[in-house]
């Protein structure tokens, strides 16, 4: 008589059929739409900017007088684009190998341009707090001045907090004591530790007197404070978990784009006919004017 076996032994595995995108990568670029685009035809590009908010008329106490000419100060901001890309290489029998899966060139494509979205963010955020260039041949670097950062410790008596109430305050008023426009253009950068701050300890957000309890209903922090909120977890952090948050207006921070993103799929011949797929842009972020622009440092282990 044969050997008997159980039937758990026959028991079949059924594989899915496709690659799916993890749902991180399924996030579309945060801050688009919220910063000005200018198109980059060379290497480089000046922007001049005129005035200055201190310009006031004198006062006239002399009939038929000698004239008093000032001149107008003047700025320049420099847009730099970098080039960046990320390149995917398939194998000529990787199909085969794959057997009823498939060749992941579709996704690989799409995974791509998710990439090159992130890459945008990261590249405004940059931009936004790192070294910029200035002066009449773009050689002059200009960091973010110290009056544009809020420290770790501000408004808590020395002692590092989170997000807080009084530092989205004081960012507004840095941009009200610069006269940096109020409205829908101004928007906040902060990463999930900061709306978990809020939610848990500012009253005026979860409060419905204040906010309609809109944000403790839907855990999602929209507008505040004159601010349209942003969550991502691209801002720095550093090692000792402090987070930079950022504050800015919309016209007063420029993306470059001396080329968007583009995507080629091509055999190479060269590489045993191995299909390669990538994905390539040219840009790069500045400040127009600092002013428009102020850090705000947040202990995320409080």
């Amino acid at each position: 008589m044969g050997q008997i076996f159980s039937l758990q032994p026959h028991f079949q595995t059924k594989f899915d059929d496709q690659f799916r995108q993890t749902m991180s990568q399924q996030t579309d670029e945060v801050f688009a739409g919220c910063y000005e685009v200018r198109p980059i035809e060379a290497r480089d590009k000046r922007f001049d900017r005129f005035g200055a908010q201190s310009e006031v008329m004198e006062e006239i106490t002399q009939r038929a007088g000698p004239t008093n000419p000032t001149d107008i100060p003047s700025y320049f901001a420099w847009l730099k684009p970098r080039p960046y890309g990320k390149t995917t290489i398939y194998d000529e029998f990787d199909e085969v190998f794959l057997g009823d899966l498939g060749k992941p060139d579709s996704a690989c494509m799409l995974t791509h341009v998710t990439v090159a979205k992130r890459n945008k963010d990261l590249a405004l955020i940059n931009g936004m707090i790192g070294t910029n260039y200035i002066g009449a041949l773009g050689t002059t670097a200009n960091a973010l001045p110290a009056a544009q950062q809020q420290a770790v410790t501000a408004f808590n008596g020395g002692v590092n907090s989170g997000l807080t109430l009084a530092k989205l305050l004081g960012a507004a008023y840095n941009f009200d004591s610069n006269m940096v426009p109020q409205g829908s253009d101004r928007y906040w950068g902060y990463s999930a530790r900061q709306l978990f701050n809020l939610l848990k300890n500012v009253d005026q957000v979860a409060n419905h007197l204040y906010n309609d309890v809109q944000a403790l209903r839907d855990a999602n922090l929209k507008a505040f404070a004159g601010f349209t909120f942003k969550m991502t977890q691209l801002l720095p952090v550093t090692a000792a978990g402090v987070r930079t948050n950022i504050a800015w207006h919309k016209k007063l921070v420029w993306m470059g784009i001396g080329q968007d993103t583009r995507t080629h799929m091509d055999i190479l011949p060269q590489q045993s006919h191995a299909l390669q797929v990538r994905t390539t842009m040219l840009i790069d972020a500045t400040r127009f004017e600092d002013t428009g622009v102020v850090t705000t440092l947040c202990d995320e282990t409080v």
